[in-house]
């Protein structure tokens, strides 16, 4: 109940800030429009009434001083009445009317300003409006039918690089135009005296930044949705042939003819993925190979575990997915709807601060989630009718008991794959390299199954969408989760026994060998390159690095305290007549007093400083963080985390591991603390001598990866063939 109530409040949250940035910002960009005319009108029209009245007066004064030069004229202003002789009259209202002129230019240039902010603002509106009503509508006739889900989802795909450009461009008017008209308006109020020329100089360079601004996210508005085109899948896998496989093509065919369901153009037979279909491009490692059209992809280990029923309940369900409106939502909606969140989260990465892009980017996040329920809901129903038809090719207990089977199969398979992939079985060479399929087979064999009841809450693995819980899913097969599914379920492979994948292949212990080779290569492949990128970090790292507080600062500063004192004190003592202390000696002599222990105490403290200032404030080694504040080192393999504050005072904070010793800090520290309970070390200093906070953060970051990699290669190097864990979980996968 009360996640339910977190998760409503989030939403809320979400949606006020939504309506914040899309809807309320153009508003406030129209309000500030409107106040920009109305700043606009006022100004203009007082530059034309000062300039009609100052050309008027000049020519008055003008004629006045051709009769008589030496005339004094009153004039009468704001304040005072000013007295001037006629010829100086002239100069300083020839000034004034060319200040007037300026003024009359700069109003009339910076009107036309309001009516972009104006209508950027309201095409800002109108997008960001219209986008928020397409969501709406599309996301409710999504939930009508599957066909009107992918009919909606096109026309709002056909229509949000639109409605994004729309708001993007209006956002960018609007905020260039009100930007300009600022800019322009420093004519009106600052006094410069290079001409209009130059006073234009540096609202052109406002327009040019702010214009490159949106051209840059109009551009990356645009690139980024060059992303619709939906990118491979990516596999790792052998293509099986028909004249490889015969009688698997001939099971599979027999399977589609009886659904009434396309047959696969490519079977696929690998050790990493689960079950599955798709009709998107695929991208098949090792062999680095572009597979088109419908492909099956079958885990061989499962193969191995499952009886024919089981598999062919399997298969059924993933070939139905190639049978009615299923095969229109694998083309046309899935890979595009992955591909369009793909372009609105790299849309995201993109925005790089760009002000006017982010409102874009929330309406795209916003129109895409409104599908994210009818896409679950459908993805929902998809997967119960492909299980009611898989299920017709075996019986509901079949299609139940491959629902569990597989559950349990998958950490079998996964402790083995792990194993192989830190080089536990990296032994053997060619043709003798071990076999993982095999290898799962006899684990479970030898070790039994794990307890199936908490999978039956788990989601079967899927590259593409999500399936509902495997529970679910046997309810709605209309069988009960009993003694005897399970057992059906939990049965132990025979000994010596051929599995039905034996009777599917040619030679199926030669490719499950092949899958294993391709698996150990790619893994040796990873970690030789994981072992280049640990000894590259290690050899970052060979010596140590002494850091000192930033004194010098702290200690001019105590110099100028002390000298302010000082200053104070003797002002006090030579000049206490003029201060009005000239009768009162115990005031003087407090205030002598009081100013000379403020300046010895600030000159003492500069002394302690600069004595401290010789001492290192920490040495960081490769293999410990040496701190001063501290009585003993603190192991970098000991440090879960760390930040750099660098705010109100500079700290370096540690977390401690779990089982790693806490140290004490010495009495004189008084800016570090120690948190036993949290395991938290804060380490306060003045600041890094000659580094930045960031700099120093790095070089921190530095010695800590450098010790961490260091010991993942000192344990590879210990156990060079094995998992280092491999003892403590044996038989407990």
């Amino acid at each position: 109940m009360g996640q339910t109530s977190r998760q409503q409040g989030t939403r809320k949250i979400a949606s006020l800030g939504l309506a914040a940035w899309v809807l309320l910002l153009p508003i406030a960009l129209v309000s500030l429009g409107v106040w920009q005319t109305q700043r606009a009108a006022e100004t203009l029209e007082h530059a034309r009434r000062s300039s009609a009245e100052l050309s008027t007066t000049l020519a008055q004064v003008k004629n006045i001083a051709a009769s008589d030069p030496t005339a004094i004229l009153t004039f009468q202003g704001a304040g005072e009445p000013t007295s001037l002789a006629a010829l100086v009259a002239v100069s300083q209202i020839e000034e004034a009317l060319s200040q007037a002129d300026e003024e009359l230019e700069t109003s009339q240039i910076r009107r036309p300003l309001v009516w972009g902010t104006i209508g950027g603002a309201v095409l800002a509106f109108l997008g960001g409006a219209f986008g928020l009503m397409a969501a709406g509508i599309s996301g409710i006739r999504a939930r009508a039918s599957q066909r009107q889900l992918i009919t909606s989802f096109q026309r709002l795909r056909s229509l949000l690089p639109f409605i994004l450009a729309t708001v993007v461009i209006g956002f960018s008017i609007g905020v260039i135009s009100a930007t300009l008209f600022e800019a322009v308006s420093m004519g009106l109020w600052a006094d410069f005296t290079t001409g209009s020329a130059k006073l234009f100089a540096v609202p052109v360079v406002l327009a040019v930044i702010a214009a490159y601004s949106a051209f840059m996210a109009l551009r990356g508005l645009k690139d980024v949705f060059a992303l619709f085109t939906p990118e491979p899948l990516v596999a790792s896998g052998r293509v099986i042939e028909e004249t490889e496989a015969p009688k698997l093509w001939r099971f599979v065919r027999s399977l589609a003819e009886r659904q009434k369901a396309l047959l696969p153009d490519t079977i696929i037979v690998g050790l990493r993925q689960g079950f599955f279909v798709t009709e998107s491009l695929l991208r098949l490692w090792p062999e680095d190979r572009l597979v088109t059209g419908r492909s099956l992809y079958l885990p061989a280990a499962y193969l191995d575990l499952l009886d024919q029923a089981e598999i062919a309940a399997i298969i059924g369900h993933e070939l139905a997915h190639f049978s009615g409106e299923d095969t229109t939502y694998s083309q046309q909606f899935t890979p595009i709807y992955a591909g369009l969140w793909r372009a609105l989260a790299a849309l995201g990465r993109a925005d790089g601060g760009r002000f006017v892009l982010y409102p874009a980017v929330k309406l795209g996040f916003h129109a895409m989630q409104r599908f994210d329920h009818a896409v679950a809901h459908w993805s929902r129903l998809r997967e119960f009718d492909a299980d009611r038809s898989g299920s017709l090719l075996a019986t509901p207990a079949d299609a139940a008991s491959a629902l569990i089977r597989t559950g349990i199969i998958a950490p079998a398979v996964a402790y083995v794959l792990e194993r192989a992939y830190a080089g536990s079985d990296d032994t053997a060479s060619g043709d003798t390299r071990p076999d993982l399929v095999a290898q799962t087979t006899e684990l479970v064999t030898a070790n039994g199954w794990s307890d199936p009841m908490p999978l039956l809450g788990d989601r079967q693995p899927h590259p593409t969408d999500s399936h509902p819980p495997t529970i679910q899913r046997i309810s709605a097969l209309g069988v009960e989760i009993g003694d005897d599914l399970l057992q059906r379920a939990m049965r132990s492979p025979e000994p010596g026994a051929r599995s039905f994948a034996d009777d599917l292949f040619s030679n199926w212990a030669g490719l499950c060998r092949l899958l294993s080779r391709d698996f150990i290569d790619d893994a040796r492949m990873m970690r030789d390159r994981r072992r280049e990128v640990l000894e590259k970090v290690v050899a970052g790292v060979s010596q140590e690095t002494v850091v000192y507080d930033n004194i010098k600062p702290m200690i001019w500063t105590m110099v100028i305290v002390a000298m302010i004192f000082a200053g104070f004190g003797l002002t006090v003592v030579f000049l206490s007549g003029q201060l009005g202390l000239g009768y009162d000696e115990f005031a003087q002599s407090l205030i002598a007093a009081i100013t000379a222990f403020g300046a010895v105490t600030s000159l003492l403290y500069a002394a302690f400083l600069y004595r401290s200032a010789a001492r290192p404030l920490m040495v960081l080694t490769p293999d410990a963080l040496l701190a001063s504040r501290l009585d003993k080192p603190v192991a970098w393999t000991d440090v879960a985390g760390y930040a750099v504050y660098a705010s109100s005072r500079f700290a370096l904070r540690l977390w401690l591991n779990q089982d790693a010793p806490v140290p004490k800090k010495h009495w004189r520290a008084i800016y570090s603390k120690i948190d036993r309970r949290q395991r938290i070390i804060t380490l306060g200093a003045l600041g890094i001598k000659g580094m930045k906070a960031a700099d120093f953060s790095a070089l921190v970051g530095r010695y800590h990866q450098a010790a961490y990699a260091r010991q993942e290669l000192a344990a590879a190097m210990l156990h060079p063939s094995r998992d280092a864990s491999a003892d403590e979980t044996a038989g407990k996968y």
